[in-house]
């Protein structure tokens, strides 16, 4: 049985005569009459009667009919499903994030992007490390975002926008009304961190180690949410990218403060495979989120 009986069986039953199943099917009566013979042999059993002015299903052809009234809506459908995700209309958008980018920035670059692409499913890589790029290489996300740059083959980091490593800090903080701060100030102080190594990109590696100034404390913990809400609490002071601290400073309750006379500028990057053969969306994603960050 191939789908070609299929669909003769379902053309034939709709039709009620050779000819005219001939006409729609682009066939002639003989070629028809021979596949028909093909299938009832293969069955051992008829599945049309004739009568004067059309063809009848039999008991056994029309339980034929009924199944492949099923099995070609499941092929159209896979058709058109496999259509839709080679042109991009569809599909699923894996992302992973660094755990100290936050997600306060997402709802907003979802619903611009739902506005274009409303059949994409978008969903969080759960596995959240300073260094996502190697889920991207393991086929387990379509994007990474971070602000580290991984040298592996087979990933392309597309620039997303520059950003700033600051001091974070209550607005009534002795350092609120500084224009930057020292190495030998933020050793005076409890520091807050992420609870994850950052691969030589945190502030003890990039500018207290350097001046040789040793932390008087540090608390660590998982997330942004929970080092603003101590920075909140005046348990210490927190460095962190600019850009995810963003939103947290709109109720005035915080500030923040440049490192050093210069600052320490970082970049934020989207790591994709370095392939040809990339759905539209994901280069749409990464625009809107380029374009957030620059705004």
């Amino acid at each position: 049985m191939e789908i070609r009986h299929l669909r003769l069986v379902q053309t034939l039953a709709a039709e009620g005569t050779l000819t005219a199943a001939g006409r729609r099917l682009y066939l002639s009566q003989s070629a028809l009459s021979h596949q028909l013979k093909e299938i009832e042999m293969e069955f051992g059993v008829k599945l049309f009667r004739r009568s004067r002015r059309r063809m009848l299903l039999t008991p056994a052809g029309q339980r034929f009919l009924d199944g492949a009234h099923v099995v070609l809506g499941e092929i159209d459908k896979v058709r058109d499903d496999i259509s839709r995700l080679s042109s991009g209309e569809t599909g699923n958008l894996r992302i992973a994030a660094c755990r100290s980018l936050g997600f306060r920035w997402l709802p907003s670059v979802v619903n611009s992007f739902k506005t274009a692409y409303p059949d994409v499913e978008i969903s969080i890589d759960p596995l959240w490390d300073h260094d996502p790029t190697k889920r991207v290489l393991d086929g387990a996300v379509d994007i990474a975002i971070t602000n580290s740059k991984n040298d592996g083959r087979g990933l392309a980091h597309l620039k997303l926008f520059d950003d700033e490593l600051v001091a974070v800090v209550r607005s009534d903080h002795r350092w609120a009304s500084r224009n930057h701060v020292t190495a030998r100030l933020l050793g005076d102080e409890n520091l807050v961190m992420f609870d994850f190594p950052m691969n030589g990109m945190d502030i003890r590696s990039t500018m207290l180690a350097p001046s040789g100034v040793t932390p008087k404390s540090v608390t660590t913990l998982p997330t942004i949410e929970a080092i603003v809400d101590m920075i909140k609490g005046g348990a210490g002071v927190a460095v962190l990218n600019s850009w995810p601290v963003r939103p947290f400073l709109a109720d005035g309750d915080l500030q923040t403060v440049r490192l050093g006379r210069k600052g320490i500028q970082r970049s934020w990057f989207a790591a994709v495979t370095d392939d040809d053969h990339k759905p539209p969306y994901i280069a749409h994603f990464i625009g809107l989120l380029a374009h957030q960050g620059k705004s």
